[in-house]
């Protein structure tokens, strides 16, 4: 019977670690792997270089406030990356970065409101003892001045 050498077990049992906790990275946001709907598309497409438009989901509308969830574009260089976009008006706030479980994600704040992007695992409660208010599974807001 042929033996593997010590340090070959340990470079095996190192791969599977990496590649299992690998899984388990990137976007944790389900939302977007749902199919785009009418209501998922922003009426402003300009100024939004870097976004995958196929990818806006609608989260929530709140006083003339509308809040999507998307994606960067594949070729953007931000894998695991997800974007809040507020759009109101004429115009459209953008937010991207990492979305990780149990953490808030990109946040955008005006005059008014600070909006923070979910993940689908994370401790609402906490949130709410923070004075945040959700609109969605996966968004999040509370007044500016609550700050």
């Amino acid at each position: 019977m042929r033996r593997l050498p010590f340090c070959g077990l340990v470079a095996g049992a190192c791969a599977l670690v990496l590649g299992l906790s690998g899984c388990a990275g990137g976007p944790v946001i389900d939302v977007l792997d749902e199919e785009q709907t009418d209501q998922d598309v922003l009426t402003i497409q300009t100024d939004l270089d870097g976004i995958d438009l196929a990818s806006t989901r609608f989260l929530a509308e709140r006083d003339g406030v509308e809040y999507f969830a998307a994606r960067p574009e594949a070729d953007s260089g931000a894998a695991g990356s997800v974007c809040l976009l507020v759009q109101e008006g004429i115009g459209v706030g953008l937010e991207c970065g990492p979305l990780e479980a149990g953490t808030a994600g990109p946040t955008i704040r005006d005059s008014r409101v600070t909006a923070v992007l979910l993940p689908d695992q994370i401790d609402r409660n906490d949130l709410a003892d923070q004075g945040f208010e959700l609109l969605h599974p996966n968004l999040a807001i509370r007044p500016a001045d609550a700050e």
